[in-house]
This record gives structure tokens, sequence and C-alpha cells, in this order.
């Protein structure tokens, strides 16, 4: 449970915001974080910051205010006098055109089963030298150089209202390490990619050899440049964890889906609009993902489908949403969700899935991608680490950076085989409150006809 100074403090505030005929929120965000960067196959960046926030939002009929505290909470006067901002700032709002709805608890959470104090506490050293370990074993081996970064820490969320005296509360660690390598004169990049839930989950070895096993692909043959146009692909879990972003975004925020601008605002619940390789949930228990146990109105998720073998079978909705087109709230007041997509039927070894593939493009990672058009889910992404041409079942070159315009449905209907194997990939943010997030997508994913828009002439 959260530091009980803390939590007194907050609770002191809580009893005092009822006392006062205030219904109030409190919700407290405190995070422990260590970052390194690496540039020039050297440390570029090592720092580190510990904050706490503390929301508060005040509602009186249809007006909501808000004031937001980055400081230690260190007095009940403190949080008064935020409280009585929060209230002054719901009397000067707008109202709302529908009733908001309040926060309440169902019921009180303390889950610490995702906090490692090993993973909080890893010393920028222990991760510097893991990574000087590879670089100093591959970089002599070409013309090499490395960057990357390599973020660990720790994040308290507490969340209690005036409704009632429930509490909810949640600490976790996460740690996301990115390691590029990148050959000065030709220009192609490799990046190995892990995630972490606990210390000690990867060593340098098993980087080393996957290093390893691309190298060779690389340096011994020049670069393929792809055809425009309809292509078999073989997604990695990287890239797949991109278009179940994209597909949620596109798709299935329940505001869009009522405002017509969602790919599936055409569509009703029932409708087949994916392959029936194709099953998405939203899974706080899933153990490869982070597990919120809770959204940010204090109600208690569970498992959400959202497509089960292709059909579309849930809406998920946020508290002001569902107010708003009178639905109910279906536990997504969130910034991280729990995204699973299911595990198919095929071989879980990626040599057999190249022998499925026969000749394709794998394409293990999208960057840059975007939503031009979310209304038809139209996105937009393009290969750079790692992508490679398959010849008759085998990896036989790497490919120039080729760039996939397509619509969401018209690849996820174009399904051939899943992946058997499912893996867990670290989508968190860089940028603001540190937010562990991991979607649990198959290993690969095997799709034909998905568009080749473009193709550069270098990587």
């Amino acid at each position: 449970m959260l530091e009980p100074k803390l939590r007194d403090i907050i609770i002191q505030a809580r009893n005092y915001a009822r006392t006062q005929g205030i219904n109030a929120e409190f919700s407290l965000h405190r995070e422990k974080s260590s970052l390194i960067r690496l540039g020039n196959s050297a440390i570029a960046l090592s720092t580190s910051e510990e904050l706490t926030r503390l929301d508060i939002s005040v509602l009186q009929d249809r007006r909501v205010g808000a004031v937001s505290l980055t400081a230690d909470i260190t007095s009940l006067d403190q949080l008064k006098s935020a409280l009585h901002q929060a209230e002054e700032n719901c009397r000067n709002a707008l109202p709302k055109d529908y009733d908001p709805i309040f926060g309440v608890v169902e019921e009180p959470i303390a889950d610490t089963t995702g906090y490692d104090p090993a993973l909080e506490n890893l010393s920028p050293r222990a991760k510097a030298e893991l990574c000087a370990q590879v670089i100093k074993t591959v970089k002599p081996r070409g013309n090499y150089d490395f960057s990357g970064s390599w973020s660990t820490g720790s994040t308290e969320i507490y969340y209690t209202t005036t409704a009632n005296d429930h509490e909810a509360y949640r600490r976790l660690t996460d740690g996301k390490l990115v390691l590029v390598l990148k050959e000065q004169v030709k220009k192609w990049e490799l990046s190995v990619n892990r995630t972490q839930k606990k210390a000690h989950e990867f060593d340098a070895d098993g980087i080393i050899q996957e290093l390893e096993t691309l190298l060779p692909i690389y340096e011994q043959n020049p670069a393929f440049h792809p055809e425009i146009g309809p292509q078999r692909v073989l997604f990695g879990s990287g890239a797949i964890a991109e278009l179940i972003g994209l597909c949620l975004w596109g798709g299935f925020i329940g505001r869009f889906y009522e405002e017509g601008r969602a790919f599936t605002s055409k569509n009703k619940l029932g409708d087949k609009i994916f392959s029936e390789h194709i099953t998405i949930v939203d899974d706080p228990a899933n153990p490869l993902v982070f597990q919120m146990p809770f959204d940010f109105i204090g109600k208690k998720r569970n498992l959400f489908k959202l497509v089960d073998r292709g059909v579309f079978v849930g809406m998920p909705y946020d508290s002001q949403t569902a107010a708003k087109y009178k639905k109910q709230p279906t536990g997504h007041d969130l910034e991280n969700w729990d995204l699973v997509m299911a595990p198919g039927s095929g071989p879980a070894d990626l040599e057999q899935a190249l022998q499925l593939a026969g000749n394709a493009l794998y394409i293990p990672h999208l960057h840059y991608t975007h939503l031009p058009d979310p209304t038809r889910g139209i996105f937009t992404g393009s290969s750079r680490f790692n992508a490679l041409l398959i010849k008759d079942g085998k990896f036989v070159a790497p490919i120039f950076s080729s760039r996939i315009t397509d619509a969401i449905p018209n690849l996820f209907n174009q399904v051939i085989a899943v992946s058997s194997q499912a893996v867990a990939e670290n989508v968190s943010a860089t940028y603001e409150r540190r937010t562990p997030s991991a979607y649990a997508v198959p290993s690969w994913l095997l799709c034909d006809r998905v568009n080749i828009s473009d193709v550069a002439d270098s990587f």
C-alpha cells in the first residue's frame, strides 16, 4: 500500500471535501525513473528522476474542474488549497451537455504483484556494462556504431473519491531496452528490443546471438528492392504490436465510433470485419502485459473482447463518452491498455514460418506509422530495422526501406497464418508520465496482398 504518511494526508483531504459538500476525486501518480541513452557506441546521457503528481477533480452538477500538483505532498493544508482551486475552476467551467459520471472505487484494490525492487533500483552502471559487453563483442567485426536507450523504473498509482471509503492502489516496475547497430557506409541498421517486468530477464549473450544471426545476411548480400504493389509479408512481433495499436485508435475508441470517425462506425456488433484468424481483447489478467487492475474512475477492469475470430463484438467506452452517448463505462478511462492479439495455430518456430511463407518480405518492425484516414482504417508505416527478403523459405538478403500504405480491415482480412507463440512487446511512450504499456502478440503474422506503396533506394 501507499506510504502511510502520504496516504493519510490524501484520506484527510478526501474526508475534508465531504465535510464541505464537495464531490472530489484524488488521483496520485508517483514514478521513479532511470534512463541511459547511447550514441556513438558510448553513454551519451544518464539521468534519473522521482516525481509525484496529484490530480484533483471536482464535479458539481454538470461542471467539472481540476487541478494538478507536481510536488511532494507534505500537508493537509496543501491539499485543501488545491481542492478549493479545483472547486473554483469547477464553478467557472462551462456545463457539459450530459451528466458526467463520477468516480467510485468499486472494490478495494492493492496490487503490487508486478513490483520488483531489483528492477526499480537497477543501476545505470549495470545497464552500461551490459551494453558495453555487446558493443565490445560486435563492434570490431565491422564498420559499426551503436545507439539506443534503456529506461527502467517504478510507478505507483493511488485513487480514491468522496463517493465511498474504498482505495485503489497499484505499484509495478518496468523496463525497455532498444539497442541499434548501424553500418557506417551502407547505412543499414539492426535493432534489438527487450521488455522487462523484472530485473535480469535478459543478458548480453542473447542480444549478441540475435545480432550474429542477422549480420551475415546483411554483410554478404546486396540489398533487394521490392516491387511496389501487393506483396506477401511476414510481420514480426514489433510490427504486429504497431498494427494492433493502429487498429485500436482507428477502430475501437468509443467516442470516435459514435462520432463516425472510426473505420468501425459503419458496422454494428456481430458484423464480421476481419479474418477468422483475428481475435483481439483487452485482458488485464494476461501475464505478458503490465496488467492494469482498475481504471481512473475506480472501475475494476476485466477481460473485454473487441474482435472474436474476426467478428466485431465490443466497443470500449470511457466514462465521459459513455455518459454523453448513454452507454455503460467499460473500464477504459486509461492511458495504457492491456491489448492481446490471440495466437493462432501456426508453428512457433520462425524457421517453420519461413517455410510457410515461401517467397515474401519479412518486416519485423514498422516505423513512422500514422493513420491518415481512420474512417477507412488507412494506415502507413515503413520498414527500417532487420527487414529481409524470404526466398524459398530462407532469409536471403536485406531489403531497402519499404513503405506500407493499406487499410487495416484489408490487411486483417488477408491473414494466411498466425504463430502459436505469444510474446510481449513494450509499447510504453518515452515522454510524459511513466505509463508502462505492453501488448501480447503472436511472434509472427503472415498476410497476403499487403500494399507496398513506396520503396527507397536506401535503408
